[in-house]
């Protein structure tokens, strides 16, 4: 089995450049085979253990850089990711899960507080709940997906981008689980943080306004 690790960065700081090498270094400690495709959004720096590193200084939309980046996948599974998260031992299970299941998409456990309700163990729920089910810090997808949904929809900058992943996979008939035996932790939003306040709102609570301006208007039209 591998893997495509596919990691959005922004190399600001050197509290930031730990998080992303320490983000890297937690997925390689177990020792399984992966391919790390670097996308990052702020200024060349040279991490350790990357295979490819893909520089982008455009403006920021996420899915556009996980697309940059899977334009540079080898694996079986791709693992598109945010910088804040930490990989704990035994993640790489996850892979043969899904092969084994014929699960095409699929989140790992985490210390996200809506998540407290599931049990760790050899459990896995179907859903495509928003930080419930589906974790967009971090999604585990088959190579296969691609072919069926084609690349990530760039809607949205930031927020919501998860949620057009949900759509693109609603519209194939395409699964969903949350597999309880792997654990990714995620520290929210500390990237996020590091950027000014015109920028946040920008990738944040406008992304949210201009969603529910779509639900209204898709409400209206049913009327």
């Amino acid at each position: 089995m591998k893997y495509d690790l596919i990691i959005v960065s922004a190399s600001k700081d050197a509290s930031l450049r730990k998080m992303t090498q320490d983000a890297i270094d937690s997925c390689l400690a177990d020792r399984a085979d992966v391919n790390v495709i670097l996308v990052e959004t702020y200024q060349k720096y040279d991490y350790r253990n990357v295979d490819k590193t893909v520089f982008f200084d455009g403006e920021f939309n996420y899915n556009h850089c996980l697309n940059l980046g899977l334009k540079h996948r080898k694996g079986d599974i791709q693992i598109l990711a945010n910088n804040d998260i930490v990989f704990q031992p035994g993640w790489s299970s996850i892979g043969d899960t899904m092969r084994h299941y014929g699960y095409l998409s699929a989140s790992a456990l985490s210390n996200h507080p809506r998540q407290r309700l599931f049990k760790r163990g050899d459990f896995a729920y179907e859903g495509y709940e928003i930080c419930l089910y589906v974790t967009g810090w971090c999604l585990f997808v088959d190579s296969k997906v691609w072919d069926l949904i084609g690349p990530l929809d760039e809607t949205y900058q930031f927020w919501y981008s998860d949620n057009q992943y949900v759509h693109q996979l609603k519209l194939k008939g395409i699964k969903h689980y949350l597999i309880c035996n792997v654990v990714v932790n995620h520290y929210i939003s500390r990237t996020l943080m590091k950027t000014d306040r015109q920028t946040r709102v920008k990738l944040t609570n406008a992304e949210r306004k201009t969603i529910q301006r779509k639900n209204r208007s898709h409400i209206q039209k049913k009327l």
